[in-house]
This record gives C-alpha cells, structure tokens and sequence, in this order.
C-alpha cells in the first residue's frame, strides 16, 4: 500500500481522483450554499461512484472534525493568547466556529476523505479494475 499524492491532491482540488474531471458540487442544485455543501454521488466524467455504501461517510466526519477542532479552534486559542480578542469574544468566536465551519467545510472534508482512500488504495479505483458501481 503505497501512498499516492497525486490522487490525494486530485481530489482535494475538487476533480475526480481516476478521470480528474471536475466534480465540485452538483450544478443542478440552486444557489451558491447548496452547490458548495454537495459532493455529487458520481462523477459526470467517467461515471465512478464517489458516495459509497453506508459507512463510507465517517471518513468525511473525521476530516471535518480534525479540520474544525485542530485548525480553527487552535487559531482561535491563539488570538486570545496574543490579546487580539478578549476571553468573552474567544468563546462567542468558538461557539459560532463550531456551528458554522462543519457544514462551510463538508464538501472539502467530503474531497479530501475521497483523496485520502483512493491515494492509499488506488487499486480500487475504476481504472485498476474496481466495478464502478460500488
């Protein structure tokens, strides 16, 4: 199992980790929020499936979660230990992150979970001779 930084960074640039076309969010869906919160189930370039069986989307959760509580958290914490904001404007400024960042990031953290398996299992991509349809 070898580590392959090309697809991972295929991916997380929002194009298909086996074809590499585009699949940042469904265009048919209306407005700008629902575009950037959906991940498409597959891709429109090679028909690959990118929302897989159940269970396949806890490896998006804990990307969600790793990018909201170690990189926003912390940067907030550093705010408040340079005196850029009080301890009042610390915890409002938690509070909101954790509402708002998870649902902001879902289709990034979506993206780079996808990168994350097939770059350590390219294998199971539809080009190394996975069904499609799994």
């Amino acid at each position: 199992m070898k580590f392959r930084p090309d697809i991972f960074w295929k991916s997380a640039c929002g194009r298909c980790p086996d074809c590499g076309a585009q699949v940042r969010g469904a265009s048919d869906r209306a407005g700008w929020l629902a575009r950037l919160w959906d991940t498409p189930a597959t891709c429109a370039g090679c028909g690959m499936t990118l929302r897989r069986k159940e269970g396949f989307f806890l490896g998006a959760i804990v990307w969600n979660y790793g990018l909201t509580a170690f990189g926003v958290l912390p940067s907030v914490l550093l705010a408040y230990r340079l005196g850029w904001i009080g301890s009042d404007g610390a915890i409002r400024l938690t509070i909101a992150a954790i509402f708002l960042v998870p649902p902001l990031i879902h289709a990034f953290a979506w993206r780079l979970w996808i990168g994350t398996y097939y770059a350590f299992l390219s294998d199971q991509l539809p080009s190394g001779g996975r069904r499609l349809d799994d």
